[in-house]
């Protein structure tokens, strides 16, 4: 809990973890704000409240393959923003578990990346019910939790990937290409290439995309859940397998 605490102080102490959360708040919105404004209006008169206030709730989340982005990127910095500043010999002097550390950052981070996805959603839904507010709206209808979870799968495997990046490469710049190449620019480049989109079906934020009902359904949602899963805690587990025990110099 000791080390827990030091990272949350450390992260909301600093400038650049709060403006990467505006960001990927106001990233979302900016993708939002017009697709509801667009899409919405047609939904016929004869939508169900639970349907028209299902079709809000997926809109509110049409800008979160941008905000994954920034969140992502705020992962990078978390761990390589230390490492650049050599300030991350103090906080192993002070916790001598680097896998505590991982794990405590990997957690704020988590926390962080919910807190988001809370912000998106509601503020993003309470404008599109705005915009449909000729077919009542509810506000939580049963079948947006598994669009909500699904969102909040796709900001927390962004969120973690960076960390688990800037972990193993300790390089801000590279980690950070590394990210967009898997995230934004790997699924363009696979499909253009004949089979590539078979491929580029099991990258992280394809595979989160079809949850949330964005790209072509091309496979089950357990497969897709499965995979943003994984891309979740696999990279992470491989950086706490390699980090060194206490005591170690490296």
């Amino acid at each position: 809990m000791r080390t827990l605490a030091a990272e949350w102080i450390k992260f909301r102490t600093l400038r650049s973890s709060l403006w990467s959360l505006a960001a990927a708040v106001a990233a979302a919105l900016a993708v939002t704000v017009p697709a509801a404004g667009t899409v919405l209006p047609r939904l016929d008169a004869g939508r169900s409240p639970d349907q028209a206030s299902l079709a809000a709730w997926s809109v509110a989340f049409f800008g979160l393959a941008l905000s994954a982005l920034v969140v992502g990127v705020l992962g990078v910095i978390t761990m390589t923003g230390e490492q650049a500043s050599r300030m991350i010999n103090l906080t192993y002097t002070a916790m001598p578990s680097r896998r505590g550390v991982l794990l405590a950052k990997a957690a704020v981070l988590t926390g962080t990346s919910l807190v988001t996805l809370v912000l998106i959603g509601t503020i993003g839904h309470l404008y599109g019910r705005t915009v449909i507010a000729r077919l009542h709206p509810t506000s939580l209808p049963p079948d947006a939790w598994p669009l909500i979870g699904s969102a909040a799968l796709v900001l927390v495997t962004a969120a973690l990937l960076g960390l688990a990046l800037g972990a193993l490469l300790r390089n801000g710049a590279l980690a950070a290409v590394v990210l967009i190449a898997t995230l934004h620019v790997l699924p363009f480049i696979l499909m253009s290439i004949p089979g590539g989109e078979h491929v580029g079906e099991f990258l992280p934020l394809v595979a989160g995309l079809q949850l949330l009902h964005q790209v072509p359904q091309t496979m089950p949602a357990t497969t897709a859940f499965a995979i943003c899963a994984l891309w979740t805690v696999v990279p992470i587990g491989i950086a706490l397998a390699i980090s060194p025990g206490p005591g170690s110099s490296s």
